[in-house]
């Protein structure tokens, strides 16, 4: 027997053809739940469905977010990051990646690219026109322990630069004479938790986006 969760009229007439085809039952679960909302809500079946068929879209917007933003982390795919939503930029351990993840799940495209000493961003190689980008910063403290910690776990030596004072006080004063140049939005994230962080850069997003169609 197969149950099935299908609201969109076309596939659930192959489902339900192709079932009889095989002599094997078929049952919607969500026929009951559909007609007892057209009742309480007072909209006709079809809405409901349509309801149903907008969430579905919805579901892959996120899976195909989700896969551009894993496509795009950490410096990747520099030639198509013209295609993101949002840019994140930031030093080594300044929480990119996962606010990348969660934004991604929230529908968002997003792009994320490290802050390497000595390294200058190749901005001339980036497709930044049009591009709403955001940079991230954390207090060099909070950096030093994190760091030590990642280097405590993967058996490196502690006292590497990596996680060095002066080093990650210097990359924080580059990033943000970075970020001011570009005129790109700041975020210390040194006390915000990744969602909150999330939804800042969302309503930066929103705010860039009414400028943008203003302009």
């Amino acid at each position: 027997m197969v149950f099935f969760s299908i609201a969109e009229r076309e596939l659930r007439s192959k489902l339900e053809d192709l079932c009889r085809m095989h002599n094997i039952p078929a049952l919607s679960v969500l026929d009951h739940v559909i007609h007892t909302l057209s009742k309480v809500l007072g909209q006709p079946d079809e809405e409901i469905r349509g309801g149903q068929h907008r969430m579905d879209e919805a579901y892959f917007d996120r899976i195909e977010a989700l896969d551009f933003t894993i496509q795009h982390d950490d410096g990747q795919g520099l030639s198509t990051v013209g295609n993101a939503d949002i840019l994140i930029v930031g030093v080594s351990r300044s929480s990119k990646t996962p606010t990348s993840i969660y934004l991604a799940h929230r529908g968002y495209k997003v792009a994320n690219y490290p802050l390497v000493p000595g390294v200058p961003m190749p901005l001339d190689e980036m497709p930044m026109g049009g591009l709403f980008t955001v940079g991230l910063i954390k207090d060099a403290r909070r950096l030093v322990q994190i760091r030590r910690n990642r280097l405590l776990a993967m058996n490196e030596r502690e006292n590497s630069s990596y996680a060095d004072m002066k080093t990650i006080s210097d990359e924080i004063n580059n990033a943000r004479k970075l970020f001011t140049s570009q005129n790109w939005p700041v975020i210390d994230v040194s006390r915000r938790s990744v969602e909150e962080t999330a939804a800042e850069i969302i309503n930066l997003y929103n705010t860039w986006l009414e400028n943008e169609g203003a302009s």
